[in-house]
């Protein structure tokens, strides 16, 4: 559920990438060995008072003792902070996570989770447009944004001594954002110009995201994170204020420092900073709609950018909160991840059929999509792939895995885990998410715990029932004549 992140400037938003493992289609978001994460961690400082200290993480099978010395407090508005000290090198890192992405919109008005990305870089009472990005680069840090389906995030990496200038740059957008008519039309204008850039010319980029929203139809998630031109053409600064006082308050945000802090300095400036921000409404939960799983969708479309054909076949599963998320997870490892996975290792070196394949787990919150995707080698046609994922699939729902299968795909979770928690703004990301949608800050570790618990069954089972008949096909040819999108087939 990692976010896409932009550099942010006065004009123009370029793309650095997404974070997590998500496949590069998908875009439009010093590492520490097993033995160190528990040893070279910062020990937790006794609680301050009215904090508290998340239960100490007990040793993950295999022997694997890591932990997140995490501490807690609260302010009156509703505004929840997670510290982890860290004193082995001199800077932080301070991420504040909002509970609002596109999922969150409603019909007419999509894209504004994303515009506001844009918008809070457009200056505040004390601070000027993109005043929040030099003030940062100027004393040696860096700082960054982005939004997904489920979430939009903002954060700051800082030498320790700056901690004042990341806490009154964040409090002072949150509480006086300049939401203007120039500074609207400025980054309505931005947002236009990033959708041409990052997805209008870009080969295969369009096609899939209408391939995703055409899958995720009914729900929240059926409309691109980014939102359509007539939506944003049709918006209104009220329109803008009333999103804003909706969702950007503290008591709809986390708020996260990991690094060289000190939590009774912490509480007494975040205190200060903050604690005059009024809360704002109760969020009652954003209803998702349901997926429609009865029939398959095949797709072609033509795509005048595309050098080559590209071939996309997934089928939708769980989100991230689903217990089946693990299993799923897991499976998708041992068919499709990595050159050794074993779609791959047919389609490539067994039979040649194509040059680059593989495949992931899609999990947000409330949907989910296991897909293949597959450049062909010349004049290799679908239905040849098609026949090798249905095969392969097959034996797996009838005769299960191994059990080094599975242990294999084990390690890799542990690992993806080891280097999310290598980093300041791994760990403190992975907080952020956590406490925000399933209030556990040590998420991240909860869940490696999970992943070790699943058996050679587990993957079976979830082969049979969710890996079935009605999949989800997209088939990308190049073309000139930019033909629009076939229904399902």
């Amino acid at each position: 559920m990692s976010p896409t992140l932009k550099s942010h400037g006065r004009s123009r938003r370029t793309l650095s990438g997404r974070a997590g493992r998500t496949l590069a289609l998908f875009t439009l978001c010093g590492g520490l060995t097993l033995s160190s994460i528990a040893a070279d961690a910062a020990p937790a400082a006794d609680p301050a008072p009215g904090s508290k200290t998340t239960a100490a993480k007990k040793p993950a099978k295999g022997g694997l003792a890591f932990d997140l010395p995490v501490q807690e407090f609260s302010l009156a508005n509703g505004l929840r902070v997670y510290v982890v000290e860290d004193h082995s090198t001199p800077a932080f890192n301070m991420t504040l996570l909002y509970d609002v992405g596109s999922r969150d919109e409603v019909q007419g008005r999509t894209g504004f989770a994303h515009l506001f990305e844009h918008m809070m870089f457009e200056g505040s009472k004390n601070v000027p447009p993109m005043g929040h990005l030099t003030f940062v680069q100027r004393v040696g840090g860096n700082n960054n944004a982005g939004t997904n389906y489920d979430m939009t995030i903002y954060y700051n990496n800082l030498p320790s001594q700056y901690l004042e200038l990341g806490l009154w740059l964040e409090a002072d957008r949150l509480r006086s954002l300049e939401i203007t008519d120039a500074n609207f039309e400025n980054q309505r204008s931005a947002v236009k110009e990033e959708k041409a850039m990052r997805m209008d010319n870009v080969p295969y980029a369009a096609a899939v995201q209408k391939w995703l929203s055409a899958a995720w139809t009914g729900t929240g998630y059926g409309h691109e994170v980014i939102g359509s031109l007539e939506d944003l053409n049709a918006a209104k600064t009220p329109d803008v204020q009333a999103f804003f006082d909706k969702y950007y308050a503290p008591n709809n945000a986390v708020l996260v420092f990991v690094g060289d802090v000190e939590l009774n300095d912490l509480k007494s400036k975040v205190e200060k900073y903050f604690g005059d921000i009024k809360k704002g409404p109760d969020r009652t939960p954003t209803a998702i709609g349901q997926v429609d799983r009865s029939k398959p969708i095949e797709t072609i479309v033509e795509d005048p950018l595309a050098q080559q054909s590209l071939f996309l076949l997934g089928w939708h599963t769980v989100g991230a909160n689903h217990p089946d998320r693990h299993a799923l997870d897991l499976l998708s490892n041992i068919l499709l991840v990595g050159e050794s996975a074993r779609i791959p290792k047919i389609l490539q070196d067994e039979k040649k059929l194509t040059a680059v394949s593989g495949g992931t787990h899609f999990a947000m919150r409330d949907v989910g999509l296991v897909f293949v995707q597959a450049l062909p080698n010349k004049d290799v046609k679908f239905d040849a792939i098609k026949q090798v994922v249905r095969d392969e699939v097959a034996k797996v729902q009838k005769n299960g895995i191994t059990a080094k299968e599975l242990q294999k795909a084990i390690n890799r979770q542990v690992m993806d885990t080891v280097e999310t928690l290598a980093t300041n703004a791994g760990r403190a990301n992975s907080i952020a998410t956590g406490a925000l949608f399933h209030n556990d800050p040590k998420f991240v570790l909860t869940d490696l715990d999970k992943y070790q618990q699943v058996k050679p069954a587990d993957i079976k089972r979830v082969a049979n029932e969710y890996l079935g008949a009605n999949w989800l096909t997209l088939e990308i040819n190049p073309g000139s004549t930019g033909a629009p999108m076939m229904g399902p087939g």
